[in-house]
């Protein structure tokens, strides 16, 4: 029979195992009419290139607009460089620099992926402005939200 401080103890080695092999889901990081953005953070390790997908659902009666030129403008902060291939900045992440895609199978998931190289470990936040666009069968959104997505660097 196992003795409550063997158990305590296996328990914690689990979850510390599956906190550290891999990522996390920060859930939702932004709200706005008929839209969702969830955040998935991937493992992440310092010194090493990280990503974060941001991903957009289109709430109902409502699509990812497949024409609308999507961009996430990361904010620089101490610490943390950002791996954008947008030609405008390596903060700015775009479909066009191939950042966005949007599910083949879905019309209402488009996914921005944010990459970028901690200097250390420690706690930090993926902070800055997604540009996007929901449409119904009306009309379309154009919207921009303040996204920031805690980040644990390994």
């Amino acid at each position: 029979m196992r003795s409550k401080l063997q158990v305590l103890t296996l328990s914690s080695l689990v979850a510390a195992l599956a906190l550290w092999s891999g990522g996390a889901n920060a859930g939702q990081v932004a709200t706005g009419n008929n839209f969702v953005v969830n955040a998935n953070v991937a493992a992440c390790a310092a010194n090493a290139e990280c990503k974060v997908d941001l991903r957009l659902e289109a709430g109902p009666g409502f699509h990812v607009n497949a024409e609308y030129p999507y961009k996430f403008k990361a904010v620089a902060g101490p610490g943390v460089a950002f791996l954008g291939k947008d030609p405008t900045s390596t903060e700015t992440f775009s479909k066009a620099a191939g950042d966005f895609v949007l599910d083949a199978s879905n019309e209402h998931v488009g996914t921005m992926t944010v990459r970028f190289k901690p200097a250390s470990k420690g706690n930090l936040s993926v902070t800055g402005v997604f540009k996007l666009s929901v449409c119904s069968a009306a009309n379309c959104q154009l919207e921009q939200t303040n996204v920031t997505v805690p980040v644990v660097v390994q």
